[in-house]
């Protein structure tokens, strides 16, 4: 049985993997939720995973939260909230869904606990790589990528080594500017830019998507 906290429990991302967890409650048991501002989501995924502790990155959304969850849920704010949960003793693997930055201070209070990550935020190791990977070493922490393209590289290297290493493609939709000519780029509008064809992950997200900045 493993105990799983899981940080951005309400994206895209958390609601999979908590999905997963329903389909095997032999294997897997929910012990904390964060999510940033969606109180009326987490309070629904603690019911339904029985969580008694949780934690809300909006301080406004507080007392909207806590009206609507059980008397006997703790629940903890802000950025440090999110560390409380990803610290929290009785966690075996810490899944790291938060978007953008913001997942950069929790990810780093699990791994300074020597918790096992499962890492989405690919933003955490693009702006603190360099920090977040030798903490790691230094705590003997395991990374474990489950974004789709780092999982995509991680599941092929488990076949075989470095040395059958040659180069790595990635693909990608292109976002919603993908049949749009590089050379009318600067005269497009922020609703073109902004409207991805398939994906609602926010403005900076996509407009990274649309740029292909994000790979």
């Amino acid at each position: 049985m493993k105990r799983i906290a899981i940080l951005g429990s309400t994206g895209s991302i958390g609601t999979n993997a908590l999905d997963v967890i329903k389909r095997n409650p032999d294997k897997f048991k929910v012990v904390g939720l964060t999510a940033n501002a969606n109180f009326t989501s987490l309070a629904h995924q603690a019911r339904r995973f029985n969580v008694t502790k949780i934690a809300i990155g909006s301080k406004d959304r507080f007392k909207d939260l806590k009206r609507i969850v059980p008397s006997n849920v703790k629940i903890y704010t802000g950025m440090d909230g999110a560390s409380e949960i990803a610290t929290l003793k009785n966690v075996d693997l810490v899944l790291v869904a938060i978007s953008g930055t913001s997942s950069i201070i929790p990810l780093i209070s699990a791994i300074k606990a020597g918790k096992r990550i499962a890492l989405a935020s690919k933003e955490s190791l693009v702006s603190a790589g360099e920090i977040v990977m030798r903490l790691a070493r230094e705590k003997r922490v395991n990374i474990i990528p489950i974004d789709s393209e780092h999982s995509a590289i991680f599941q092929c290297l488990q076949g075989g080594t470095l040395k059958f290493l040659k180069t790595i493609y990635l693909t990608g939709t292109g976002g919603p500017l993908r049949k749009v000519k590089k050379s009318v780029f600067d005269q497009l509008p922020i609703s073109r830019v902004i409207k991805h064809p398939k994906w609602k992950m926010g403005r900076k997200i996509t407009v990274d998507s649309a740029t292909l900045m994000n790979k």
